[in-house]
């Protein structure tokens, strides 16, 4: 009796473990898609999810479905990216707390999923298949569909894993803001600056970013109408001929009023088929000096930390061309350490610059940020007769020595330039400002009261033109921050790449070099030392 007791005692014991351990097995996988925790070992939390992802994500009031169109099993340099991918995805989907699903297919196998993958705008990429005894061209896919009701995004393709998160956050940003709330940055046409509308490149491929999270608008200087109160922030990439006092006006009313400001102007234009220096006057340089910074009139030369530039090269009896560092592309790497505007950028290239003054006395409340500088090694002449590389190639005698502010960004409230300046009459010649907007007439709007006296806003200034063109991550961080948007600038500042090699300075490469001459002699003198030691111990006596 006790025996049968003792065993039913047992039997049932076993089964509650069997029973409670199923359970706290399905309690957990339950509170497991809720709760994240993980440890990232990195040093820059690089697979962690940013607050700001986090916050995007929660923020979502209804289901959201993410489709990962990728073909099955790539080899290099691929082989990683789906899993990568699909866990950034999960990880996403667990602070949705059951609003997101992400569903990974493989068109390659499925005619219908290849059909819809191309009718969301998704596009294949060439990759090599290549094995032991073959290697082959071959289309794949390596997309991502966001489905958030009747709205979608589409990262078309991700082959770089360092952006992924951005490009996720920035699309359920996207999703999340109603239309009326998109922000509107005009650019400034007319007056010869590049127009994203015509010109192809660099220009068009940022102004494609830029309008993926904003309404980028024209906007013509000179005419009558102020800019449209609808814009928030201005770019004025370069113009190549002087602007007039009516749209010296434009803009600084526009600022008077709140509007953020990034000019991007340039002294010089380089003339490669003489390879001569042309003056360029943007006539910008009163307006901003009454901002607080002057674009000075010279060009800044790096020898050390320079960009590359295509030059013809004549070799084996044709012409070809050639990359070459440039002096004339200095490339900064004194970088804010505290702007957000930065991000995590390591460096950037200002082709044919000038250096900035900014002002020692700047109006109370006013503050200004050199957010990047040229090297010690860099530095600056008011003339040059030629852009020869090799006549660039050693110090000349009328360089002064560097560093110099390359970029600087100034915050707070300005007051009119044209505050004791009659309002200037609209150019004959010039179109009106107007809205852009569908329901716009044509009509410019009525000319607002003139303002003396303006709110904070924010001002940014370079020396080079074409320093838009060559960094163009750096320009959507700007387009964000002038918007006051700054929720996504740390998320694109992660990079999931291996961390750049940091120079070594002379002090650090003369101990080095010590150490790795003296320590094997050390070692031999040290156990050298031991055996002598050893020998000269007197022997134990006999008993």
């Amino acid at each position: 009796m006790t025996r049968v007791t003792a065993r039913t005692t047992l039997l049932f014991n076993s089964h509650l473990q069997m029973v409670l351990t199923a359970l706290i097995v399905v309690l957990a996988n339950g509170l497991a898609a809720f709760h994240v925790a993980r440890v990232d070992l990195s040093r820059e939390r690089l697979y962690t999810l940013d607050e700001a992802s986090k916050q995007l994500v929660q923020r979502l009031d209804r289901p959201i479905v993410a489709r990962v169109y990728f073909t099955h099993g790539l080899g290099a340099p691929y082989q990683n990216h789906e899993q990568f991918v699909t866990d950034k995805l999960q990880e996403f989907a667990a602070y949705a707390k059951g609003k997101m699903t992400v569903e990974v297919i493989d068109p390659g196998t499925d005619t219908h999923a290849a059909t819809a993958a191309a009718g969301f705008g998704l596009q294949q990429l060439d990759y090599t298949f290549r094995d032991q005894d073959r290697s082959e061209l071959r289309k794949i896919w390596m997309g991502v569909v966001l489905l958030y009701g009747e709205r979608q995004e589409v990262i078309p393709a991700v082959t770089d894993l360092g952006t992924l998160e951005y490009n996720v956050s920035a699309a359920l940003s996207r999703l999340g803001t109603k239309r009326e709330d998109v922000k509107t940055i005009g650019w400034a046409v007319g007056d010869g600056e590049p127009d994203y509308r015509v010109d192809a490149g660099p220009v068009r491929t940022l102004a494609g970013e830029l309008g993926r999270k904003f309404i980028l608008q024209p906007i013509p200087l000179g005419g009558a109408g102020t800019i449209p109160d609808e814009v928030d922030a201005m770019l004025v990439v370069g113009p190549q001929r002087a602007l007039g006092e009516r749209a010296l006006y434009q803009l600084d009313q526009f600022v008077m009023r709140g509007g953020a400001l990034a000019a991007f102007v340039t002294n010089t234009r380089p003339d490669l088929r003489t390879m001569r220096p042309q003056r360029v006057s943007s006539g910008l340089d009163p307006l901003l000096g009454s901002f607080g910074v002057r674009v000075n009139r010279d060009l800044v030369l790096d020898r050390v930390q320079d960009g590359q530039m295509r030059f013809p090269v004549r070799a084996n009896g044709g012409q070809g061309y050639r990359d070459v560092n440039y002096p004339l592309i200095p490339k900064a790497i004194d970088l804010s350490k505290t702007s957000v505007v930065i991000g995590g950028m390591t460096s950037l290239l200002f082709p044919f610059t000038s250096t900035l003054t900014v002002s020692d006395a700047l109006p109370v409340g006013v503050t200004s940020e050199v957010l990047a500088r040229s090297s010690d090694a860099s530095g600056v002449v008011g003339t040059l007769e030629t852009l020869e590389p090799s006549k660039l190639a050693n110090v000349l005698s009328s360089e002064r020595r560097g560093p110099f502010p390359l970029l600087v960004a100034v915050t707070g409230p300005f007051r009119s330039f044209f505050e004791s300046r009659p309002v200037p009459p609209p150019g004959p010649d010039a179109p009106a400002v107007t809205s852009g907007a569908p329901d716009d007439d044509g009509a410019p709007p009525p000319e607002a009261p003139q303002r003396i006296e303006g709110v904070s806003t924010r001002l940014v200034v370079s020396g080079s033109a074409d320093f838009v063109a060559n960094n163009l991550d750096f320009m959507q961080n700007l387009a964000d921050w002038l918007v006051a948007d700054e929720a996504l600038l740390g998320i694109r500042g992660k990079s999931s790449g291996l961390p750049a090699l940091r120079p070594t300075t002379k002090p650090e490469q003369a101990a080095w070099k010590a150490v790795l001459l003296s320590w094997a002699p050390a070692l031999l003198l040290v156990v050298g030392a031991v055996r002598q030691r050893r020998r000269r111990k007197p022997a134990g006596r006999a008993t």
